[in-house]
């Protein structure tokens, strides 16, 4: 080759501000940082302190991981996309998640140093200088060099080893969310290493699972100085409605296996539920998700599309942990990389997805069946009442019990199909009313009686009318209605 290739200076637009759409990222990408750098010492997690700004516009993260020596800050953290993580073991592999802030601010710093008798080393990305750059006349090497610093910083006050990144000027389209401490707590216990609350009553048994077969490593991550780390959003169940929480009943785990291999390309655990409907994504829990040492890629809706109905993901609770290093995340986390691998790995998922499918449409079915033997017992409680009431010619109330006797069966057949005990204390009265119908006779309704002879007769046919065209619940309302009227005049 008689030249050497150049690299555009707009490559660090594109990894930048080009590569990124979602602010909250940033978060993401330094905890993950974070999460190698505390796993590389060896223990058993670390500690993170995030902190948000919103009068300066800053967010400052600081971890307790391994840190970085002089002699090694400026090459890696200058560098991009020379990374010197083992993709085997690190959930970072590509060397340019710590730019992710630069698409959302005018500074990034980054202070470290790995032990208290070195000293203090800030490299600093400047977000403005690089927008404010021609990068379509410079190459790349120019261009970090024109937007990168690099300085030593006296030792008071900073600890022995750690790491500590700055977000400086979040910008006004960002500043919404990035410093946002609900959001961003939301996102954290959503998306990083953080462990299971107590509330969660699957927690001890994933924990072990999740023990047994990977790394499972967490961090405590403190927010703006809260005397507890944040959590997973995991409750002790899930709040569909004001009126009803679906319980958790059942964990399933599954062990998904390679193409050429004993060990498992991937581990799976399902917290089954009643299938009540979907979940709102609000409560951070919908969906079956995947992650990659113990972060999550992409969002709640990743494998949606392996269910018989997309909709079907969003009533489920669960999670996929990628095993398999082939199994690589891309560049934007938001899916993998297509290989032979990850279609294994989705084929596996898409059989349980329709197992979790099919759970959902007999769950739909059968509320949807109780919901209409409910709908038959309040009409045939409507006829009998009204059958009693008075309010109608005996040959009309003979003729709505006798509909009545004709659907008690069926009633009968679907509590029975739905495996619901009549002798269950909200079934009781069911049992009783279909065994009075055999017996019951017209009554005598003093509220109309007190009218002239031919006006009840009027009445009781007009009623009858009514009861012809409408249900027996519509029925009874309007009669009552009516009755209600005349007894005030």
């Amino acid at each position: 080759m008689s030249s050497q290739p150049m690299v555009g200076g707009d490559v660090v637009r594109l990894i930048t501000a080009g590569m990124y759409d979602d602010p909250l990222v940033i978060y993401r990408e330094y905890l993950q940082n974070a999460a190698d750098s505390v796993a590389s010492l060896g223990r058993g997690g670390g500690t993170v302190t995030v902190s948000i700004d919103p009068l300066e516009s800053r967010v400052t993260i600081t971890d307790d991981g391994a840190g970085l020596p002089p002699r090694d800050a400026a090459s890696r953290l200058v560098g991009v996309g020379n990374s010197t993580k083992n993709p085997a073991v690190d959930r970072g592999r590509r060397g340019v998640g710590r730019l992710a802030a630069l698409a959302f601010a005018e500074d990034v710093h980054f202070t470290t140093r790995s032990r208290a008798s070195e000293s203090v080393t800030r490299v600093s990305w400047h977000g403005r200088v690089l927008r404010e750059m021609d990068l379509e006349r410079i190459d790349a090497v120019a261009a970090v060099e024109a937007c990168t610093t690099i300085k030593s910083l006296p030792d008071d006050s900073w600890p022995s080893r750690f790491f500590h990144v700055s977000v400086d000027g979040v910008t006004r389209h960002a500043a919404s969310t990035v410093l946002n401490q609900d959001l961003v707590r939301s996102y954290i216990s959503e998306v990083c290493p953080v462990p299971f609350g107590p509330p969660f009553p699957l927690a001890v048994d994933i924990n072990d699972f999740l023990s047994r077969h990977t790394e499972h490593f967490v961090m405590d991550v403190f927010l703006d100085g809260a005397e507890r780390p944040i959590k997973r959003p995991f409750g002790k169940a899930i709040p569909l409605t004001d009126s009803y929480a679906a319980p958790f009943e059942q964990l399933e785990k599954r062990h998904i296996p390679q193409i050429d291999g004993d060990s498992p390309a991937a581990v799976l655990w399902l917290a089954h539920t009643p299938y009540s409907g979907s979940i709102p994504r609000r409560l951070g829990v919908r969906g079956l998700r995947a992650r990659v040492g113990n972060i999550q890629i992409g969002s709640d809706d990743i494998f949606s599309h392996l269910f018989l109905e997309t909709r079907f993901n969003g009533w489920c609770v669960g999670e996929v942990h990628i095993l398999d290093s082939r199994i690589v995340p891309n560049a934007r986390r938001d899916y993998f990389e297509l290989g032979p691998h990850l279609r294994n790995l989705e084929n596996h998922i898409g059989a349980i997805a329709q197992e979790v499918s099919s759970r959902c449409r007999s769950a739909s079915s059968h509320r949807n069946r109780l919901r209409g033997l409910k709908t038959a017992i309040e009409q045939l409680k409507c006829s009998q009442d009204l059958a009693v009431s008075g309010y109608l010619r005996p040959e009309d109330a003979a003729m709505l019990l006798a509909r009545a006797r004709e659907a008690a069966p069926k009633i009968r057949r679907t509590v029975e199909e739905l495996e619901i005990a009549l002798s269950n204390p909200g079934w009781e009265e069911l049992a009783l009313r279909i065994d009075q119908l055999e017996t019951v006779e017209p009554g005598r309704s003093f509220a109309i009686d007190g009218l002239p002879s031919e006006a009840v007769e009027t009445l009781r046919s007009a009623f009858g009318a009514v009861v012809d065209e409408m249900a027996p619940d519509s029925a009874l309302g309007l009669i009552e209605s009516i009755v209600r009227r005349l007894s005030g005049r």
